[in-house]
């Protein structure tokens, strides 16, 4: 009878998950682990893509689970909503949805480690897609057996070992319809693969090794690498560590790993990057998965893309907390208008000004265009370039607030103040501004 044998280092002594969908793959994992004597806790999640199908998988894990007397646990999420919302494919919404779910299980403690059932086609196919897309050599590696949090028992065997270990066993399964449409990326590979595999029998063997020897590489250029520095939301990459691109390759990818990219960092990302390098400072690239990349003097700014808002309010001594005013419990000790942010970094002076010389009808919002300040020794200046002059990062212009009234801009919190509104000997009310 054909077996299966997992590699116990995996997880022993750990409490596992399964993501168990109820296809072949799955199943076989399934089985697996009972045979080795593990009840891992089963997670099947329903991601609303494939209607009465979709439903008919979720019950066909409901009733095999109750058949072994394990207790099952099912998600159900809207993978196409999700893919509307935020204009990405169908396959990358589902996957977020699906590690969003996995992800809090594993920080919740519920379970030490999660196994899926990737195998050695999957690995080939995975390895195929990113040099399709333009990998480096940290791509060629593939996904991992074993990354702390998830672990693949499955990936040292083939697809014709797993369908021998389900058809000896006579183990049921779900047949997934969208195995067989070229409309999804991975399936197209799929099929692409199994031709190429009856000139090239042993392809996923070739893979693997490849991975294997990607793998040693990528550790030990690992060493060389600077880390890179990461506040609040924003990660700092100095360019000094930017000029050999091997290691810039590396460099980059830790810092949108730091920001939740784990996986898709193309060469065209990386070139977006390093052409900032030459660029101006204050000039910016779009990214993929919702990430910009600002140059800022001597530093490259990775940023989450943040969808700016104007927003507005009256101008009243009260305390601003994220935009919004909140009464004070008790009463102030002196006129202050108190800003509170706290991602916006570099943004600390506390300015002072006259109360007195404010205009009437003053509010406190966002910027706009055609917003201008008077600058102390004479003259005005438009509210960009002067944010430019100060050195204010691109990145948070658009979330600085300002008192104005009309186009003219009276002060900036946490930068300057105008000219007009200047404290002096004659000033008998003050107000105090400041980020805290």
């Amino acid at each position: 009878m054909k077996r299966i044998v997992l590699d116990k280092s995996l997880f022993e002594g750990k409490k596992i998950g399964i993501a168990l969908s109820g296809g072949r793959d799955s199943m076989c994992l399934l089985y697996a682990f009972l045979d080795v004597g593990i009840t891992p806790f089963v997670i099947h999640i329903e991601h609303g893509i494939r209607g009465e199908e979709s439903i008919r998988d979720m019950k066909f894990v409901e009733r095999v689970c109750s058949s072994l007397n394990i207790e099952s646990h099912t998600y159900r999420v809207d993978a196409p909503f999700r893919a509307k919302e935020k204009g990405i494919s169908i396959e990358q919404a589902a996957r977020e949805l699906r590690y969003e779910i996995l992800d809090s299980l594993l920080s919740s403690n519920t379970i030490d480690r999660i196994a899926l059932a990737h195998h050695a086609n999957d690995q080939a196919e995975t390895i195929l897609m990113r040099i399709l897309r333009g990998t480096g050599i940290k791509g060629l590696q593939g996904m991992s057996a074993d990354n702390g949090k998830y672990i693949r028992p499955l990936l040292d065997y083939t697809r014709e070992d797993i369908d021998s270990y389900i058809n000896e066993n006579k183990i049921e399964y779900v047949e997934d319809s969208t195995n067989s449409e070229d409309f999804y990326t991975r399936n197209f590979l799929r099929q692409e693969i199994a031709r190429l595999k009856e000139k090239y029998p042993n392809l996923e063997e070739s893979f693997a090794r490849l991975a294997r020897n990607a793998k040693e590489t990528e550790d030990f250029i690992s060493q060389y690498v600077p880390e890179v520095k990461k506040e609040n939301d924003y990660v700092f990459i100095n360019i000094s560590d930017l000029g050999n691109k091997t290691i810039a390759c590396r460099v980059i990818q830790n810092g949108m790993k730091e920001l939740g990219v784990l996986q898709d960092v193309e060469e065209k990302h990386i070139d977006a990057i390093l052409d900032l390098v030459t660029k101006e400072s204050g000039s910016y690239r779009e990214l993929s998965h919702g990430i910009d990349a600002y140059k800022e003097g001597e530093q490259i700014v990775l940023a989450p893309r943040v969808k700016d808002e104007y927003k507005e309010y009256p101008f009243a001594l009260k305390k601003i907390e994220n935009y919004k005013f909140k009464e004070l419990e008790h009463k102030l000790d002196s006129n202050e208008l108190r800003i509170i942010h706290g991602n916006i970094q570099n943004l600390t002076k506390t300015i002072y000004l006259d109360e007195d010389k404010l205009p009437n009808g003053i509010v406190v919002r966002t910027r706009k265009d055609g917003d201008f300040i008077s600058k102390f020794g004479g003259g005005t200046k438009s509210l960009g370039d002067y944010l430019t002059d100060k050195k204010i990062p691109l990145r948070v212009r658009n979330r600085i607030l300002v008192g104005a009234k009309g186009s003219e801009v009276f002060f900036i919190c946490g930068v300057e103040i105008s000219s007009k509104v200047a404290v002096d000997e004659n000033s008998k009310k003050i107000i105090k501004i400041s980020y805290i």
